[in-house]
């Protein structure tokens, strides 16, 4: 091969390179956001505490535990992102001083003979409902509660990536 062609095929090889390099950078200054004009938020949902509500020991045929009672907690939730929660309140962790305070599940025995425990909700069913961006919903979620227990914390994450947030309950 004569220097000619060598040239040639390197030159080819040199600009191949710069436009690869080229295209690789445009493409990591659009993943920063700089040419981004709409930018997407994801679901934002803030919990206020509305009103708690002492509904007794038995509750839509349910039976609260020995030294227990179920509670009613109602909240206002706003959506401040610009897509729909798909739910109407975020996921709430409770916590008392405790960690029997609190239970929104319950465990039962699989059979009769068995030992092993299985994890339920306190109460079958559920809805479909959604915050709308920009919006404000209701929800409300009852739990039972350990009697004498005077304050209690919900744990939730507003949105997919941030930290947890806390709020702070009386129970009366």
């Amino acid at each position: 091969m004569n220097s000619r062609a060598k040239g040639v095929i390197t030159a080819l090889l040199l600009i191949v390179s710069i436009l690869f390099l080229g295209i690789g950078i445009v493409f990591w200054i659009m993943g920063t956001g700089s040419f981004r004009g709409y930018t997407e938020k994801e679901p934002w949902c803030i919990v206020e505490l509305k009103d708690v509500m002492e509904l007794g020991t038995v509750y839509e045929g349910v039976q609260a535990e020995k030294g227990y009672s179920f509670y009613e907690f109602s909240y206002l939730v706003t959506n401040t992102g610009d897509r729909e929660s798909y739910r109407p309140l975020p996921d709430m962790y409770y916590e008392g001083a405790e960690y029997d305070d609190v239970y929104d599940e319950y465990y039962w025995a699989a059979t009769e003979e068995s030992w092993e425990q299985e994890e339920r909700p306190l109460f079958e069913g559920s809805y479909e409902g959604c915050v709308p961006p920009g919006r404000t919903g209701k929800a409300s979620e009852v739990l039972m509660i350990k009697q004498g227990v005077t304050v209690i914390q919900a744990f939730y994450y507003p949105g997919y990536s941030d930290e947890e947030a806390v709020v702070e309950i009386s129970v009366p």
